[in-house]
């Protein structure tokens, strides 16, 4: 005999009686063997216990090393089992190939959607940002009277820096673009950087240096520092490059370092110039207080929240409307969290989406979990000899929840292989401008979701077959062998159960992909109030000591305007300083001569565009009152302006405004009203903006529009040539057709909606499955009963209708489950809509009869099987 089975043998399955047992064996023994040679026996006790000694320290090792036993010998019949089950799981896999292939293809599809969407929500929004403690980085902007938010003037930026108590460090960036002229001129982003930035965000330099104290200074700071990737692509990582001197359009800058990899500020730039604090970096002056073009970004104190960041700068802001009432009043400060600021509005339709796709893996729980409850009903009959051979209903219990996590693993890898797929799709996709996605990975997170969901799948999936297995009488099962012996009533209301929550589910998808499709098909239908067809637009940034005199800029703009017009096949050509849908462009200070100034809560300021004479014309925008602006609106005559309908609406009730004089900068006369034009998307409302002769606002930032009589692309190359023409260090940007804007701005909108619809139709195809599967084992276990309905004259139509009206009764269930839930949470949604209500009767009624319609034709082919059945064959158990 093995020395281990002695061993149990010996304190058998008590190891504290057994011990205790053997030792007071032995203390008696040696207590009459004493009592035998003369001593009492209280005598001869003692001795033998002297003789023992401590009893307690051999009782508690013995005990301790049958415990380890017991524990080593469970963890061992447990993995013995554990792999006894496995290969039966397998087993029984290989003898139902297809339900095994359609279960794990569903939970794969479930479980690969879900960690790829978890991938991108994690990226975007959870993933902590790449700086130091960006838990107490906050951006802090002005906060104008009507909740509006911009960024911060040089003087308001010194003034933070000098009056907050609540951060340790502030800083700023100013993005914008350049020319580089090395060769073939090209556009680059240029941030400029103050003085502690790069220290604050964690920066630093993988060659050279980045910049000194002293290089902030004006006419210092003719240095750059290179972003790593704009160093690879432009100079090939070439490190003989410090050193060297770039030519910009604005002059001449000395290279001295390029960045790490992956470093960036918020928004990625090319190259990187120190800020020069000129004479407007002063808190003390009152002059640019309303110049507002930097992005500050400040460092919270150790234990300092966003409230008491915002309480600070709301305090700074209140001293600032004091000291500079004419530029500050009504005005104030406050900070948000950074992180807020990177993902921008993308938060609530990644959230929304992410509740979508684990929808669809519930769905497909639910019916790989119908499968399984089938299944375990037919064998029936081999968990009875397993009960009857002395299996325990825990130990049954294990052996199917054993066999549904081997489906939930397969499934799982299977739905790894669709994230990998999908992550890969979505970031070679860029949608929809979101953020950080160049962050998307298979990263420990999304792995341990993906792990989550296949243990959360396997374990949901086994929970139901184990509980109706464990409940019901299996040593009964030995005496029932007709197939209704699965037809139970727990059985029955378990698969019905599963049906109505797969319609249910599927009514909330298929209703959020509704309203947000008829959403996307009213944005679609808005009126842009312009005509794009045929409408080519490019940008020109003037830079360089060509354009330091706007005179200059005004005669080069003229040249360039005759050129383009001149070309064969162009019907107009005209340039604004803002596109339609591209933003609000440049904010001015506004007031109405005559008129009192608004409430302390409304902004006071109004967007001003410069156009030149024919732009809204070239476009198609209506003149409304007025007349439009002409070639004699010079910079050398009278100040003059137009208006947008909801700039009259907001600052003139609606009255005509034409004659009256405003102040805007400088005073203007208004000359003409024109129709409204989106300027940051067709769904926002516009905003009143002021448009302004280019002769008497020259901007260097140019967006040209070139109307065609033919198609847009065949004029490009000779637009590039009439533009080098005038100067051959003007790099053309931006090259898009006018419709194209418009298709941009509807994107996002776009890759939700269908993305949502994608779901949508993934769970109404399982629901419609579950639906087809339930009706399909109901026949099946009814067959005799359906049969002697036939026998005794029941027509074949009545069985259908019978089949049928069973059908209908769960999708009626699950379709009030579901639009209740769908109400609730569309409204959750309601933000992101556009000219639809959470309880849109159009998306209602088509989800209804959509999901009723699907109901009739996946129960039609089992009714119909009913209806054919052989009566004779069906009450033999044929």
């Amino acid at each position: 005999m093995p020395r281990w089975t002695r061993f149990r043998d010996l304190f058998g399955p008590n190891p504290r009686a057994d011990v205790d047992e053997e030792l007071s064996f032995h203390i008696e023994m040696r207590t009459r063997e004493l009592a035998e040679r003369g001593e009492t026996p209280e005598r001869a006790r003692e001795i033998a216990l002297a003789r023992v000694g401590d009893l307690a320290g051999p009782r508690r090792e013995c005990i301790d090393i049958d415990s380890r036993r017991h524990r080593r010998m469970a963890r061992l019949s447990f993995v013995s089992d554990l792999r006894h089950d496995v290969a039966f799981a397998l087993r029984l896999l290989r003898r139902s190939p297809l339900v095994a292939l359609t279960a794990v293809l569903t939970l794969g599809l479930g479980i690969g959607a879900t960690t790829a969407i978890f991938s991108v929500v994690y990226a975007v929004l959870l993933q902590p940002l790449p700086y130091p403690a960006p838990g107490r980085l906050y951006d802090v902007h002005m906060l104008y009277p009507d909740g509006s938010r911009y960024s911060l003037s040089a003087p308001d930026f010194m003034s933070v820096r000098q009056d907050t108590r609540a951060f340790e460090q502030i800083e700023a960036v100013a993005d914008s673009l350049g020319t580089l002229i090395e060769g073939e001129p090209r556009e680059v982003r240029i941030a400029r950087v103050s003085d502690g930035l790069f220290r604050q965000l964690g920066i630093d330099a993988v060659e050279g240096r980045t910049f000194l104290a002293a290089e902030h200074a004006p006419g210092r700071d003719a240095v750059v520092v290179l972003g790593h990737a704009f160093w690879m692509q432009a100079f090939g990582g070439d490190r003989g490059v410090l050193g060297r001197v770039l030519t910009f359009g604005d002059g001449r800058f000395e290279i001295v370092g390029v960045l790490k990899p992956g470093a960036r500020l918020i928004e990625a730039a090319d190259v990187y110039r120190p800020l020069a604090y000129g004479p407007t970096f002063d808190a003390t002056t009152a002059n640019g207080r309303r110049s507002e073009f930097l992005t500050v970004i400040g460092r919270a104190r150790q234990g300092v929240d966003v409230r008491a960041a915002s309480v600070d700068l709301r305090a700074v802001g209140r001293r600032l409307q004091q000291a500079f009432p004419d530029t500050n009043a009504g005005m104030t400060i406050d900070a948000r969290p950074l992180a807020e600021v990177v993902t921008g509005d993308v938060r609530a339709p990644l959230l929304m989406l992410l509740g979508a796709v684990a929808f669809v893996l519930l769905v497909a729980c639910a019916n790989v979990a119908h499968l399984l409850l089938a299944r375990v009903s037919a064998r029936r009959a081999e968990l009875g000899i397993r009960a009857a051979l002395g299996a325990t209903r825990g130990r049954i219990a294990r052996q199917l929840l054993v066999e549904s996590g081997v489906l939930g693993v397969l499934g799982g890898a299977f739905g790894l292989a669709i994230a990998v797929i999908g992550i890969r799709l979505l970031v070679a996709a860029q949608p929809a401008d979101i953020p950080r996605l160049d962050g998307i990975a298979l990263s420990q997170p999304v792995l341990l979701v993906g792990l989550l969901s296949t243990l959360g799948a396997g374990l949901l999936l086994g929970a139901l077959p184990a509980w109706q297995a464990t409940g019901l009488s299996l040593t009964s099962a030995l005496h029932e062998g007709g197939r209704d012996a699965g037809a139970s009533g727990g059985s029955g209301r378990a698969r019905a159960f599963l049906v109505v929550a797969e319609v249910g589910l599927a009514v909330v998808l298929l209703t959020g992909a509704g309203l947000f499709v008829r959403s996307l098909v009213a944005l679609s239908h808005v009126d842009p109030g312009f005509r794009p067809d045929r409408i080519v637009t490019f940008r020109l940034t003037l830079t360089g000591e060509a354009y330091q005199e706007a005179a200059e800029v005004r005669r080069r703009v003229d040249t360039l305007v005759e050129r383009l017009r001149a070309l064969p096949g162009v019907q107009a050509v005209a340039l604004t300083s803002t596109l339609p849908l591209s933003g609000r462009g440049a904010m001015n200070d506004f007031a109405v001569e005559g008129q009192p100034p608004p409430p302390a809560n409304v902004n006071q300021e109004i967007a001003v565009a410069s156009v030149t004479p024919g732009y809204f014309d070239a476009i198609g925008v209506p003149l409304e009152s007025g007349r439009w602006l002409a070639d004699t609106d010079r910079n050398e005559a009278p100040r003059v302006a137009l208006i947008n309908e909801a700039g009259v609406r907001h600052w003139f009730g609606g009255h005509d405004p034409v004659g009256r004089r405003v102040v805007s900068g400088t005073t203007r006369e208004i000359v003409g009203v024109v129709g409204n034009v989106p300027q940051r998307s067709l769904g926002d409302p516009t905003a009143p903006q002021l448009f302004v002769p280019y002769a008497q606002r020259s901007t260097r930032s140019l967006r040209f529009v070139v109307r065609s009589a033919g198609d847009v692309g065949s004029q490009l190359a000779a637009v590039r040539a009439a533009v080098r023409s005038v100067d051959p260090n003007l790099p053309l940007t931006d090259v898009t057709p006018l419709r194209e804007v418009i298709t941009a701005s509807l994107a996002r909108n776009r890759f939700y909606t269908a993305l949502l619809a994608i779901f949508a139709g993934v769970g109404l195809v399982l629901a419609a499955t579950g639906v087809f599967g339930v009706m399909s084992y109901a026949v099946s276990q009814r067959s005799q009963e359906l049969g002697i309905r036939l026998a005794l004259g029941a027509l074949p139509a009545a069985v259908l209708r019978l089949v049928v009206r069973q059908s209908l009764h769960l999708t009626t269930t699950g379709l009030v489950a579901g639009l209740a839930g769908a109400v609730l949470l569309a409204r959750l949604v309601q933000q992101q809509l556009y000219a639809v209500t959470p309880l849109d009767p159009l998306t209602l009624v088509v989800v209804a009869a959509t999901l009723t319609l699907t109901a009739l034709v996946a129960s039609f082919v089992p009714a119909r099987r009913a209806a054919r059945l052989d009566p004779a064959r069906s009450m033999r158990g044929e």
